[in-house]
């Protein structure tokens, strides 16, 4: 998307609009690997500990991944938009210059509109730029919590082989790794864990992070 510059000249919009793709593409890829990482981490760590504690008694590993999901999708994603935002403003505008000099391109009546120009049409796209990242930091944290949560995952489809699918009377599951910490010890009694199912309030913060907003444009 190129604005009107009425100051412009033709050939230098035209130049504008086809190197401007070029120069997103560069752009994202050049710092897409160290928000991704960033974001991803950050956000799979949070989600890992708060699900580990609230599920620590659920007997049902698709409900614990499926609000692990929700969370770090939802984490990762606002994390990924509000980190690469300046960067990848500032990286797509310094790419486009960098084309627009080696395709020869200037504006000798106003060497402002270029500039000006330039600025313009990195702010009209950044927002494509941004979802490309969000939308890499997402499936890469949904890839590595359930990484992070293969164990407590099997450990729920053993219990469930042994005691067959919930509910189970008289046999509750306790993830034996989590409750072996200084949790569920630690927290008062109202947040600690009790046998089955999330309580409604709880699960409902979880479920809630599918509608939440991304971080919106400046």
């Amino acid at each position: 998307k190129i604005a009107h510059a009425p100051n412009l000249p033709e050939a230098a919009r035209v130049a504008l609009a086809r190197l401007l793709p070029v120069a997103l593409t560069a752009a994202v890829r050049e710092i897409v690997s160290p928000v991704v990482k960033r974001s991803v981490t950050i956000a799979c760590m949070t989600t890992r500990e708060l699900v580990l504690k609230d599920f620590a008694v659920e007997p049902d590993a698709a409900r614990l991944r499926k609000a692990a999901h929700l969370m770090v999708s939802s984490l990762a994603g606002s994390l990924a938009l509000v980190t690469c935002r300046e960067p990848l403003k500032a990286s797509v505008a310094s790419q486009l210059r960098a084309l627009l000099l080696q395709a020869g391109v200037v504006s000798p009546a106003d060497p402002t509109a270029l500039e000006q120009a330039v600025q313009a049409a990195t702010v009209d796209n950044l927002e494509l730029g941004c979802s490309l990242i969000e939308s890499a930091a997402t499936e890469r944290a949904v890839r590595d919590i359930d990484e992070a949560l293969a164990s407590a995952v099997l450990s729920r489809q053993k219990h469930r082989e042994k005691h067959g699918p919930p509910p189970h009377p008289g046999q509750p599951f306790f993830d034996p790794a989590y409750l072996q910490g200084r949790f569920p010890g630690a927290l008062p009694e109202s947040l600690r864990p009790r046998p089955g199912h999330l309580a409604p309030a709880p699960q409902r913060i979880y479920d809630d992070f599918a509608s939440l907003p991304r971080a919106p444009p400046p």
